[in-house]
């Protein structure tokens, strides 16, 4: 229905509206005076998440736990979300993508992309896998139903999010926080892309890290 989905659109707007006035708050631009500047936000002291993880769905992984740290040398990109948000989510994984292909392919290899759902009532593992096929070549699929486990997961990164009352069909808005969190290999977030970013910014700002980055030994 278009007015269900517009209010619900309105919704996630505002949750991401608000992530952006948080982050504000607590971080400028740009990090450290020494360093070079970052298109996205930076927290100081940064979040730091290494020591929180979830059970991952993908194909592959077994349902084990993920930490939100990063291969060695490398980035991880964590997301919370849900599949049926009509249009911030996806976006935000299109944006995403564009951002990896504008990267080498050594640099891309170094990167790895986790999506929380923070709706697994209705994304099952089949549901949540099929949808992060649209975007991405490979992916972490986290998914728990534990609610205590969510939501220590989201306080590690400062994200919120609010499941509304059904309607008449079943159906219900979900609200959350619209922020793509970039996390190091020591679990450290090194900067925060608000919804609204662009690839071009979100890919600067990986090739920069990156650099800071000792590659990896083969």
């Amino acid at each position: 229905m278009p007015g269900h989905r517009d209010a619900r659109a309105r919704r996630l707007i505002a949750a991401a509206c608000t992530g952006l006035a948080i982050a504000a708050t607590v971080a400028g631009c740009g990090g450290n005076d020494d360093a070079p500047t970052l298109n996205g936000f930076t927290r100081t002291p940064p979040a730091r998440v290494g020591a929180v993880g979830l059970p991952d769905v993908a194909p592959g992984a077994g349902g084990r736990t993920l930490r939100f740290r990063a291969e060695r040398g490398g980035l991880l990109l964590a997301y919370f979300g849900y599949t049926y948000c009509p249009d911030i989510c996806p976006t935000t994984l299109a944006d995403v993508r564009r951002a990896l292909d504008r990267l080498p392919a050594a640099q891309r290899r170094r990167i790895a992309v986790a999506m929380t759902t923070v709706d697994p009532g209705r994304d099952t593992g089949e549901v949540l896998n099929g949808y992060l096929s649209h975007f991405l070549p490979a992916w972490h699929a986290l998914r728990t139903t534990d609610p205590a486990a969510l939501r220590r997961a989201e306080s590690a990164f400062g994200v919120r999010h609010e499941i509304g009352p059904k309607n008449a069909d079943g159906e219900y808005d979900v609200s959350h926080t619209a922020v793509v969190y970039a996390v190091d290999d020591r679990g450290v977030v090194r900067v925060e892309w608000p919804f609204g970013t662009s690839s071009d910014a979100m890919a600067t700002d990986l090739r920069t890290l990156l650099t800071r980055q000792p590659t990896p030994q083969t």
